[in-house]
């Protein structure tokens, strides 16, 4: 267990590395517990690190071919990895502070040249590394070192059901039982659209899902890179409506999670989700995004707004998150949410389109 008090803000937070679990406090005043909950951090408590600067299987066409619209426009921009000495930088910088690291970027972080190295040094510095992978052309020793080094792996959901409810990327299938069967512990990484939401639902009901998995995590569809605003979801699109009824009432053998881009849909129309286990968007107030080149922005969703982009190179973790281009975003977050009726609401500070609260469409 990590014990973190943050002096600043005045809270503190328990962390066990073992199992991912984190409990935070409320604002303490006088060594008492209020009942006003933190606004953000004195530093990021998880990192997501880019270190993949290109993608081996989007260069392969097994994406497109999937019919994965990749964020990070991988199929076309294609740049060097980030070198280890860079890596370890970030690193020394958040020593005591950073609970997690998550690794990712354009490609799968599991065929980085030095990807060794990384969950070496990660650990040894007592910050649990986590990676979310594609599983193309994934290796036993990838395999092996994921399981002793990571808190957990998600694999990106690249299959679909065809006419006779047959898997059609058998290769994902067969990725998610390799790491289970291994011991990882293996999350399932869905990105919700409008063309997919029926097959969510159906998969829910019917409970197809590889048998063993840890969680299934469903992540909300974003118009970036290569992505369309015509495939987003509304927050009074009835099939999304139904989705969350069908999470709802399903008692399925597997946890499932959402990203913070749908709290503010999650605390308006569910109930059965404990209001305490929800969190509204993180970045800039817990967490940071950093490129494979160490440009640092408040979410990697964010990547193509220079207006929210410091360098690493040239400044610190901390000055990045002290930054006025930080500020900015936190004011567009808050600013967003001014007339919002969700305590405690945090809208998109990109402005992607996808503000699934009581405002989002008034």
């Amino acid at each position: 267990m990590i014990f973190y008090f943050d002096k600043k803000y005045s809270f503190y937070e328990l962390f066990n590395e073992n199992n991912g679990t984190l409990v935070r406090s409320n604002v303490l005043c006088n060594g008492i517990e209020t009942c006003v909950y933190p606004d953000m951090r004195s530093f990021p408590e998880l990192l997501d690190v880019g270190i993949m600067g290109n993608c081996h299987a989007a260069s392969m066409g097994i994406c497109s071919a999937s019919g994965v619209d990749c964020y990070q426009n991988a199929p076309i921009n294609r740049r060097s990895n980030m070198s280890l000495k860079d890596y370890l930088s970030i690193i020394n910088q958040c020593k005591n502070k950073t609970f997690q690291i998550a690794l990712g970027g354009a490609g799968d972080p599991n065929k980085h040249e030095k990807f060794e190295e990384i969950l070496i040094e990660t650990t040894n510095a007592r910050i649990v590394p986590n990676l979310t992978t594609s599983g193309y052309m994934i290796t036993e020793h990838e395999i092996e070192l994921m399981r002793k080094y990571c808190g957990a792996v998600a694999v990106s959901f690249y299959s679909k059901l065809d006419k006779n409810k047959v898997e059609t990327n058998p290769l994902t299938i067969d990725v998610i039982n390799k790491l289970i069967s291994a011991g990882c512990v293996t999350n399932i990484h869905y990105v919700v659209s409008k063309s997919n939401i029926d097959e969510a639902i159906f998969r829910l009901k019917n409970n197809l899902f590889p048998k063993g998995a840890n969680a299934i995590v469903f992540l909300l569809y974003k118009p970036v890179g290569m992505a369309s605003k015509n495939n987003t979801i509304s927050v009074y699109d009835k099939k999304y409506l139904e989705f969350l009824k069908v999470v709802e009432s399903k008692n399925n053998d597997y946890k499932i999670g959402f990203d913070s881009c749908q709290s503010p849909a999650l605390t308006l129309f569910t109930d059965a989700i404990s209001q305490k286990s929800i969190e509204f968007c993180e970045a800039s107030r817990f967490s940071m995004y950093i490129d494979s080149h160490l440009k640092a922005f408040p979410c990697s969703f964010g990547i193509y707004n220079k207006e929210f982009e410091v360098d690493l190179n040239q400044y610190s973790i901390k000055e990045a998150w002290e930054s006025e281009q930080f500020d900015l975003f936190r004011l567009r977050q808050t600013n967003g949410c001014a007339d919002c009726t969700i305590e405690n609401c945090r809208t998109c500070g990109i402005d992607l389109g996808i503000k699934l609260c009581n405002k989002s469409n008034t």
